[in-house]
């Protein structure tokens, strides 16, 4: 029998509230502010995205040139990131510069500038990165995937284009700051050398309103559903085939059968040993790596599996794909006992320092996912029997069910 440790669930400290993961044994802090300014909210393509990389860039008072030359002083590692209904401002920095640099958080915040010419620059930057992208197979196959899946007026099967960056306004990812930041952070997570005092200067320097942004909905259920197919699209010079089929999932997160799907994903292709690695790189020698996953959004959770073959092997890896999803429904006690080893192990790493734990506790809060999801890991590591595996695989991956995008030279 396979169990989690005692100390599995994060159990943050929530502090004047703010969520921390105190350590004694590094002098390192992180800053997490999570916003309710994700692509679900933008009134045009590419405006999330503009905001949360531009406002941390300069202040009424600060320009970028201060600003960068202050972060690069004391080694303060700042990132930005914008998924699809949460936006997200992490700060790296030690201890002994938060009587500094704070305030200038708070200052950033609160009066961002948001220079021309830095945004004309990200602009261009942007507009060369999705021409790029478009010639990524990975990237193309995910974008036709997700299309497919969503329809293209739905936020997952919203892509932008080159011509989005040329029409986007300052004017507009300035309002959009408005709406969305203005109100403040919706959660504040503090890891590493956390103390009373820091968490004081926080609170005084980027306090959290009375009525921050709401959290948000749940993402809807797609008007247009794919109900499987391949579909195949041409990325010109292509060296590879990128291949990602899969479904939506009829099951929430707290569906006590999904952390048994979690089981079945990763015999399938979730570790270097899987049925998948097995036979297409071990085997057949179609490809270095192909893996499944399942991804879960606000509502909905996507399973797909996705890897790199050769062109003219790509008919013959969609086939042994085919092939390892009818032979799910054969799964031995012993196979079964190593997946519980695999997926206990990742998830014990997944947690494995306090910035870790800080990571995962962010990632939950953005898909409104607690604890529930833990306990019912735990249950199943326990519990689930192969007879169980083979029941859920006949009901969830009939290989029938799945679209299947293929990007490359066609």
């Amino acid at each position: 029998m396979i169990t989690l440790p005692a100390t599995h669930t994060l159990e943050p400290r929530l502090l004047d509230g703010i969520y921390c993961f105190p350590s004694t044994t590094t002098d390192l802090v992180k800053l997490d502010l999570l916003f309710e300014a994700g692509a679900a909210y933008q009134p045009q393509r590419l405006c999330a995205a503009a905001a949360n990389k531009l406002f941390p860039l300069a202040s009424v008072s600060k320009d970028a040139t201060y600003v960068a030359e202050f972060m690069d002083y004391r080694g303060i590692v700042v990132e930005t990131s914008v998924e699809i209904q949460q936006s997200t401002l992490t700060l790296y920095f030690l201890r002994r510069y938060a009587d500094e640099l704070l305030p200038l958080v708070g200052e950033l915040l609160r009066q961002p500038a948001f220079p021309q010419d830095e945004f004309l620059l990200w602009r261009e930057k942007k507009r060369q990165e999705i021409a790029t992208r478009l010639q990524s197979t990975s990237y193309v196959a995910r974008m036709d995937f997700y299309q497919s899946l969503f329809g293209t007026s739905h936020p997952l099967g919203t892509y932008a284009v080159a011509d989005d960056a040329d029409k986007l306004q300052l004017d507009s990812v300035k309002q959009f700051y408005r709406q969305r930041y203005n109100k403040g952070a919706n959660t504040i997570v503090l890891s590493g050398n956390v103390d009373a005092e820091l968490v004081s200067l926080v609170n005084q320097h980027i306090a959290r309103p009375e009525h921050p942004s709401p959290a948000g909905e749940e993402l809807p259920m797609p008007q247009h559903r794919d109900k499987g197919g391949i579909h195949k699209v041409r990325v010109n010079e292509a060296v590879q085939t990128t291949i990602r089929m899969g479904r939506l999932l009829p099951l929430r997160w707290d569906d006590p059968a999904y952390t048994d799907f979690m089981l079945l994903t990763t015999l399938l292709g979730g570790h270097f040993g899987s049925r998948l690695m097995s036979n297409l790189r071990e085997d057949k020698g179609y490809t270095y790596g192909i893996s499944a996953r399942s991804q879960i959004y606000r509502g909905l959770i996507v399973f797909y599996i996705t890897g790199d073959v050769a062109a003219e092997t790509a008919d013959a890896a969609c086939n042994e794909i085919f092939a390892e999803l009818r032979r799910l429904d054969d799964i031995s006690d012993e196979e079964l006992g190593i997946v519980k080893n695999v997926l206990a192990g990742d998830f014990v790493r997944s947690i494995d320092g306090v910035f870790e734990r800080a990571e995962r506790f962010c990632n939950m809060s953005a898909t409104h996912v607690t604890e529930q999801l833990t306990a019912n890991l735990s249950r199943s590591l326990e519990n689930t029997t192969a007879a169980q595996l083979q029941e859920l695989a006949r009901r969830l991956l009939n290989p029938e069910s799945m679209t299947v995008c293929l990007a490359g030279n066609y």
